[in-house]
Parts: structure tokens; sequence; C-alpha cells
């Protein structure tokens, strides 16, 4: 019975008799920016190479990408370039504005560039020959093409800093079109 006394004794007693009154995670980490997804399963048209543009009876295209980002809160950006050519300043095509809505993480709007071959407006598409189509999505703002804005700096409890950057996304079509077809 002394035995067993003194057994539950250690037992009960055998916890730390060092106070844990220190917190050492004194806040919740501030969350950092996640980086926007095409989805490619979805995008329109769904084929990656486009042949007979202008001819066909293909005289209008739309090319539409869904976007998500697990940033809920974000605003993104779609930029739409055809042919884009690094050596010259040439702005983006087209531009979608992609707002937070109802905290879903895939967005109700689409990303949306649309091209008629019989169009009075000039679009490098129109042209025949062999085109890219690009879409970049991003959660920030664009440098050039590519490259997004400055990444903000988040600042963390214990004073120290971290860089927070920004994201993009891009989906490329190839589009052939042609020089003389049913569209004129």
């Amino acid at each position: 019975m002394k035995w067993l006394g003194l057994g539950a004794a250690a037992w009960i007693l055998g916890g730390c008799v060092i106070p844990q009154d220190t917190s050492y995670l004194s806040d919740i980490p501030q969350q950092r920016n996640r980086p926007p997804r095409i989805v490619e399963s979805q995008v329109n048209p769904p084929e990656r190479i486009i042949r007979g543009y202008g001819a066909d009876k293909l005289c209008k295209l739309t090319f539409e990408a869904i976007v998500e980002d697990p940033d809920v809160d974000d605003q993104l950006v779609a930029y739409w370039y055809v042919d884009y050519d690094a050596s010259r300043t040439q702005g983006e095509d087209a531009q979608n504005i992609i707002l937070a809505k109802n905290a879903k993480v895939i967005r109700d709007d689409r990303a949306t560039f649309q091209v008629s071959f019989d169009s009075a407006d000039f679009n490098r598409l129109n042209v025949p020959g062999d085109h890219i189509v690009e879409v970049v999505v991003t959660d920030t703002g664009l440098v050039g093409r590519r490259e997004p804005l400055n990444s903000s700096v988040l600042e963390l409890a214990d004073g120290g800093i971290v860089s927070d950057p920004g994201y993009t996304a891009t989906y490329v079509w190839f589009v052939r079109t042609e020089a003389a077809g049913d569209c004129l």
C-alpha cells in the first residue's frame, strides 16, 4: 500500500515544477499573400492551338479564363496581349478588373477578350499569320508584362519585417489567321 501511495504521488506531482505563464506566440501571424491561379480545365477556347481564324466561318473569337485566388479579398487584374514584343513599348491590348465578391476563391467574373475578324477596330490578330494571345492575371499590378509591382512589407510582432510579394499567372493560346476567308 505504501508503494501504491508513493506511485500515485509521483504520478500526480510528476508535472513540470517550473511555472508556465510565459506566452511564446503572442499574436496570430499575419496571413501572407498567396498567388492567383487560372483554372486551366475551364479556359475558353479549350484548345491551345486555334487554326483557321478568319476562314471557315470562324470570324469571332472569345477568350475566357476563370480565375481563383485563396485571398478572397484581393482585386485581380487580367491583362491581355496579342503578339507581345518586349522591344516595343506597347501596352496591353485589353484589361479586365476582377472584383472580389461574396468571399469566393473561384471568382464569378471571368477574364474575357473578344475579337472579330470583320470588325473595323484594328487588332494584330486580324493580320494573316501565326499569333500568340496571352492573358496575365495579377493580384497587384504589372511592371512591363510579367513582373508584379513592388511587394508590400509586413511588420512582425518582434519588430522584424518580411517582404510580401505580388504574384502573376499566365495562359497562352496560339492562333493561325487565314488570309482569305468567309469573314470579309
